[in-house]
């Protein structure tokens, strides 16, 4: 993640995001029944979903605030693909 993306840009890449795991969720959802690595894949995706909806309303708030800083752990946190498993 570059340090000059703006919280906007944070946000909106988050809500993309969590947006394309809803539809995928909602996909396997309507089948009839699911395998066990589609079952294993509900649970993965609604973690991930989890995980932006909370980088989304982190973010949301900073935005309400009026902070536009960004410490760089703040960053770290918010956009670690190791986090997103």
């Amino acid at each position: 993640m570059e340090q000059s993306e703006s919280k906007e840009d944070i946000y909106n890449r988050a809500k993309t995001q969590h947006a394309t795991l809803e539809r995928r969720l909602q996909m396997l959802m309507r089948k009839p029944y699911l395998t066990a690595d589609e079952e294993m894949e509900v649970r993965v995706l609604k973690k991930k979903k989890l995980y932006f909806k909370d980088i989304m309303e982190r973010v949301g708030q900073e935005l309400a605030k009026g902070d536009k800083g960004w410490r760089r752990q703040e960053l770290r946190f918010l956009w670690n693909p190791s986090r997103q498993k």
